[in-house]
């Protein structure tokens, strides 16, 4: 699978929409998947980064023709001046499968335009706020759902929405931290650049915790950058950090976080990191919203209306507080489990599944998957089957001309195993995932491309039936988001209606 990121970074972009496009492109990478980020020379650029991690990268013009420099983060970009530069870019390179936006300035109009390249496009977005012209949408946020995307989306998009789908390091998914009676040790970060200064503001509201060890994270290139050495210089237990390696592991030693309401949200929810949350732009108040709605966290306002004065009361309320920080760690782990890239990932992946005939050389892979103790627990038949009990099975089954028997295949390997047996015009499905593709979002493409090739194995087949059982509620949650109608536990799905024949 061949996929194409455009997103950018810069001082008014911030460094988010790359992370986080970052984080999903090393798991695609991880399943075989070819990545290439085309990006614009704008100042704060993450090419040569990218680079570094072995991905292929594609510069764009930091200036188009009558495009305003001082344009804000979500005003539009002239976009048929970006299609032309990534087309010439493009130029020698094969088509892609997908193309991911991730990019508040790029609209329907680049959307439609892009699909020249590839005819799939998926855009990251945290607005719901224009039309879209994508097959895929992925709003990470609380505040994105079906509602606030009525009327937006074709009626073919899929959508993933909510932080289920949170695009986070595979480290995120982890314990949680220890909550401390006191807060010892102290986090600050606003971001990649700050261009607000809210380190600096923060700084200045922990001057009179003299006891409290603080990490300050802060690009070098922070306005601020000068004020905030001189106040470090002068407290022995703050830290100043131009750029850090081991962020994740500051998280992990920190008690309390100061920042904003960007995808470090979801690090620190998955964390159960306490966290006093100031919204830096406008495209983080109503996310940063709900989650104090939900308890996840302390959200002050945004940066405007936020004082030095009560950032130090709200933190001075905090420090001491072990039941509430215990409280709002509780509610964040409760929003997001640190899977949501893999989920993200396999949908990807799944539009260009591949299904095949199941044969006797896939004896083990069957064996070994139907085996699996994640796999009989919620099976009808939970005993475990010996190996010629199986072979008698495989080889009746390859030679039944009523039992259909596939294999789900992505570029990395075996994703699951598809059964259909017939009676009459209706066939009975039944479904397993492999041990290691659990949990990531793969059973629904396997259903759907198993749909289409059953049917067009056995033209006369008018409908489909699923038996599952009552506490097997990732089963059930499949089958009815493949568009079965339940009855008790047993689904049905319609694929012909006679009356219409």
């Amino acid at each position: 699978m061949r996929v194409l990121i455009r997103a950018d970074a810069s001082p008014t972009i911030g460094n988010g929409h790359i992370s986080r496009c970052l984080t999903l492109a090393r798991v695609l990478r991880r399943q075989g998947a070819h990545v290439v980020f085309a990006c614009r020379l704008l100042p704060g650029h993450r090419l040569q980064a990218l680079e570094a991690e072995g991905f292929e990268t594609l510069a764009l013009p930091d200036r188009y023709p009558d495009e305003d420099p001082r344009q804000g983060i979500e005003s539009l970009l002239p976009w048929q001046a970006d299609i032309a530069a990534l087309a010439f870019a493009l130029r020698a390179i094969p088509d892609f499968d997908w193309i991911i936006v991730d990019h508040y300035g790029l609209d329907h109009h680049w959307q439609t335009a892009v699909r020249r390249f590839a005819p799939r496009v998926m855009a990251v977005d945290d607005l719901a706020t224009r039309t879209y012209n994508v097959d895929l949408l992925l709003n990470q946020n609380l505040s994105g759902t079906p509602t606030a995307y009525a009327g937006l989306l074709p009626e073919h998009c899929q959508v993933l929405l909510g932080p289920r789908y949170a695009l986070l390091r595979d480290e995120f998914q982890c314990e949680a931290i220890e909550i401390k009676p006191k807060v010892r040790r102290v986090l600050v970060n606003f971001g990649g650049f700050d261009a607000a200064m809210q380190t600096h503001h923060a700084m200045l509201a922990l001057t009179d915790f003299h006891e409290i060890e603080v990490d300050f994270v802060a690009g070098a290139d922070n306005p601020a950058w000068s004020q905030m050495q001189e106040m470090v210089d002068s407290h022995p237990n703050w830290r100043l950090h131009s750029f850090v390696n081991d962020f994740h592991q500051l998280m992990l030693e920190a008690d309390l976080f100061i920042g904003a309401g960007g995808g470090t949200s979801w690090e620190r929810a998955a964390m159960g990191l306490p966290t006093i949350c100031i919204a830096v732009s406008n495209n983080q108040q109503a996310n940063s919203e709900m989650m104090a709605a939900f308890g996840a966290h302390i959200y002050l306002g945004t940066r405007a209306m936020v004082s030095v004065r009560q950032l130090r009361q709200a933190i001075g309320f905090v420090v001491d507080n072990q039941g509430l920080r215990l409280s709002l760690a509780q509610r964040s782990r409760e929003c997001v489990d640190g899977r949501g890239a893999q989920r993200v990932a396999a949908t990807l992946a799944g539009a260009v599944l591949q299904v095949r005939r199941a044969t006797q050389a896939d004896a083990q892979l069957l064996f070994d998957g139907r085996n699996a103790e994640a796999v009989r627990r919620v099976s009808l038949d939970t005993s475990l089957i010996g190996w010629d009990d199986h072979c008698r099975w495989l080889q009746a089954s390859l030679v039944n001309e009523r039992r259909l028997l596939l294999i789900g295949e992505a570029a990395d390997g075996p994703v699951g195993v598809l059964r259909y047996d017939m009676d009459g015009v209706e066939a009975l499905v039944s479904i397993y995932l492999f041990e290691h593709r659990l949990g990531q979002g793969w059973g629904r493409a396997l259903l759907g491309h198993g749909e289409t090739f059953v049917s067009a194995h056995w033209p006369e087949l008018r409908s489909l039936v699923a038996q599952v059982l009552p506490g097997n509620d990732a089963s059930l949650g499949l089958f009815r988001q493949a568009g079965f109608a339940q009855n008790t536990c047993v689904f049905t799905r319609v694929l012909k209606d006679s009356a219409h024949e």
